[in-house]
């Protein structure tokens, strides 16, 4: 793996690898035994965007599998030519993990560098959430082939990545939003769509909340995922809202307190798949 900054840089065998490998690096975290197969490795992070889980996951990671891993203080969007960054950053590093606001200029970073880039969140998109998602649902279930996938959530990078997602695994991801908020249709992998209707979470086996724009109020009426509706949703749903949460919009308490809420141990999986990440880069 060269770069990771969208979900379907990879196909479909590279993903499942990356997954699988993130399954054994969680397993190897929980008994403490990470192996040290970064030994010597320097990783440089460019946080941008504000935000703590993936920085942190990533700092950790590295540490535990015998890197390390510095904030650069650098910033993409500053004045500085990217190419001429990735040229000093090249000097010192293996590797950059990089939060920053457009996917366009993370991917004209990552073309000049010599080094591995992984994206840890743009405004575009924000891969690493949705593979850590995945790596856990694969752990419950075994599998993904047919995973019914409900996105509630404006068109930004929660979805995008969900649908960069569906593009490589045989899944398939409906948004659950206002008209004005959907994906146009022409974006939209094969087996995917856009509904206003209720019912199709009812049938999925994995339902996502992201927080709604600022445009629309940061809440919409009618497309908040309830305890009562979990309540009518398949008995083995996931349902893993994107943090962070806030109650009363996207959510409600009853929701993030209802026995489907899966999202402190599905977002564990967000160092794992990062790891896993770092790993296929570096080794």
């Amino acid at each position: 793996m060269r770069h990771l900054l969208r979900v379907d840089d990879l196909d479909r065998a590279a993903l499942e690898a990356l997954l699988e490998r993130s399954l054994q690096i969680a397993q190897d975290w929980e008994a403490r035994a990470m192996p040290r197969v970064l030994q010597g490795r320097r990783i440089g992070l460019i946080a941008e965007l504000p935000g703590w889980r993936n920085p942190t996951a990533v700092k950790l990671g590295a540490a535990e599998m015998g890197a390390i891993c510095v904030d650069t203080g650098v910033m993409l969007e500053g004045g500085e030519a990217v190419g001429d960054l990735a040229g000093y950053l090249g000097n010192w590093c293996d590797l950059m993990a990089v939060r920053t606001p457009r996917l366009s200029r993370l991917a004209a970073f990552a073309e000049a560098a010599a080094f591995p880039v992984l994206n840890l969140r743009t405004n575009d998109n924000h891969p690493c959430e949705i593979l850590g998602d995945l790596a856990f649902v694969l752990s419950r279930k075994g599998h993904l082939d047919g995973l019914k996938v409900v996105v509630a959530a404006p068109n930004g990078n929660i979805v995008q990545s969900w649908l960069e997602a569906a593009r490589v695994v045989p899944i398939s991801v409906t948004q659950w939003c206002p008209v004005e908020q959907g994906v146009g249709p022409d974006a939209l992998p094969p087996g995917c769509d856009v509904t206003q209707s209720e019912a199709a979470l009812l049938e999925a086996d994995v339902i996502v909340t992201d927080c709604w724009s600022s445009t629309a109020g940061r809440k919409v009426a009618g497309f908040s995922v309830t305890g009562a509706i979990l309540e009518r949703c398949r008995p083995d749903v996931y349902f893993i809202p994107c943090p962070p949460v806030t109650r009363g919009e996207e959510v409600d308490a009853a929701a993030m307190a209802h026995a489907s809420c899966v999202a402190t141990q599905a977002k564990a999986y967000l160092m794992h798949v990062q790891n896993a990440a770092m790993v296929e880069a570096l080794t």
